[in-house]
């Protein structure tokens, strides 16, 4: 992982596993993590006709670099434009797949392209073990050396 506070918030995650299943939101303490909480995210999948992902939570970061809150809000509301296939890849990897992910992406559908978002997806399930919500992570950075970093990577599994 290039971005400490994702390793961080990685061997954190990691660490609230029990028995080799993946924690669940309950298992994950705000406290815990104050220093991450402007740049979390919670997601929760809203199972129907087309499963959708709702905003629970956004930290003040994301609002930040978004230019609007996300909270309460589903992400298919967003005009993501070319990165729409992206993002649908990423989470069906956390989500369908079962597995922890992460990359990066310039900010261009927030008209902000010299900025990289680096981001981890992290799932998390309910009692039975179903993944039901994701955990994220996502730092903005604006440089030569992200913008280096951000032409080498792909959509890779944590």
């Amino acid at each position: 992982m290039i971005v400490p506070e994702q390793r961080e918030l990685f061997d954190y995650w990691r660490s609230k596993a029990k028995d080799g299943a993946y924690p669940t939101r309950a298992d994950i303490q705000p406290a815990e993590l104050k220093r991450l909480l402007p740049s979390l995210s919670i997601l929760e999948l809203v199972e129907g006709d087309a499963p959708r992902l709702k905003v629970r939570l956004a930290g003040t970061r994301l609002r930040d670099y978004l230019g609007v809150e996300i909270t309460g809000h589903y992400l298919d509301e967003y005009d993501l434009g070319d990165q729409t296939d992206y993002w649908d890849a990423a989470y069906r990897e956390v989500i369908l797949a079962g597995r922890p992910a992460q990359g990066v992406v310039p900010m261009t559908p927030w008209q902000q392209p010299n900025i990289f978002q680096f981001w981890l997806r992290l799932p998390l399930v309910n009692d039975e073990g179903r993944i039901v919500m994701v955990l994220g992570h996502d730092a903005f950075l604006l440089s030569e050396k992200a913008h280096a970093l951000a032409s080498k990577a792909k959509l890779r599994i944590a």
